[in-house]
């Protein structure tokens, strides 16, 4: 039996609780590629929405061949989501956005035409996010990426990205269950580039990350770009080591050549410091053993419910 023919560009997007923004996204979607001249398929995944989004899904499906879609049994999370839209894309080119139309579609041809100049991968980014405190949040986490932890890597980028054939066959064979989509990228590497795009505003609901969620992907992000965190616990420890030997050589000072009562007040300070630092260094170790945890159970990384138009190998 011969091989489906490889469309030559694959975009995939994430889909979670979308049901109001899904027709958009393929209006959209197909309305500028369409004018590109090329062969592409659609390709959306549902990662175990609780809303209508699986019945609009197979609607526009049914409606449409070059829609494809790929309905998780569960709720797995973004970043194993896209991994999963990854594996099944089988284009030329593979072009991942998120679904929620905050990634432009009108970007889609620019993206492309960079990548038919020879990078392999083309990354989006985007200097304006929904609110200030987006803003503040990605700056900081970003900044602390490429300062403190020593990471270069593209600042403020977008989950929107066009990746070619041979990076996607890269990507698949990352096996980790604990994995986000800008370390895999980053760690792949090849010849890249970076267009600044319109981050825009959602179109319907709300987002679908709390600050919490943030926060934890921040960290998945971190510890799985490095071990560079464990280096500055270690050196951490030796500043506050001989920041805690000059303040005794001054308190000492202080007693032999001054009368100076014990202060309780520091006391207190210098028993909340250490104490928060040990929780803090246990927290991130914990952290750690929690992901080696979760990657030698070797559970799979997602599980199928349903696929619609996707063709058979």
């Amino acid at each position: 039996m011969n091989k489906p023919i490889k469309p030559e560009l694959s975009i995939v997007a994430t889909i979670y609780n979308g049901e109001t923004v899904i027709p958009s996204l393929v209006q959209r979607i197909i309305k500028a590629v369409s004018t590109m001249g090329i062969s592409f398929d659609i390709l959306l995944v549902d990662d175990g929405s609780t809303d209508n989004s699986a019945f609009v899904l197979e609607s526009e499906a049914l409606a449409n061949s070059s829609v494809q879609v790929l309905i998780l049994s569960r709720n797995f999370g973004q970043q194993i989501a896209m991994s999963a839209g990854v594996a099944h894309a089988r284009g030329k080119h593979v072009l991942i956005m998120d679904g929620d139309l905050q990634n432009p579609p009108e970007a889609i041809p620019e993206l492309y035409a960079k990548a038919l100049e020879g990078y392999d991968v083309v990354y989006t980014t985007a200097r304006v996010r929904n609110n200030w405190i987006d803003q503040l949040t990605s700056w900081l986490f970003w900044r602390f990426l490429n300062q403190i932890a020593n990471m270069q890597v593209v600042r403020n980028q977008l989950m929107m990205r066009i990746m070619s054939e041979r990076v996607v066959e890269h990507y698949k064979r990352y096996p980790e269950r604990i994995r986000t989509v800008a370390a895999i990228s980053h760690d792949i590497g090849m010849k890249t580039s970076v267009i600044e795009v319109k981050n825009e505003r959602r179109v319907a609901g709300k987002s679908n990350y709390s600050t919490l969620k943030r926060l934890n992907l921040a960290i998945d992000v971190i510890f799985d770009f490095s071990n560079h965190p464990l280096n500055v616990l270690f050196y951490t420890g030796l500043v506050i080591m001989l920041a805690t030997g000059l303040l005794g050589l001054a308190y000492l000072y202080s007693y032999l050549t001054y009368d100076v009562l014990p202060g309780f007040t520091t006391l207190v300070l210098l028993v909340m410091f250490f104490g928060s630092s040990n929780l803090i260094t246990l927290g991130l170790l914990a952290r750690y053993i929690a992901n080696i945890y979760t990657e030698v159970k070797q559970r799979p990384l997602f599980i199928v419910r349903q696929h619609i138009n996707l063709p058979q190998e």
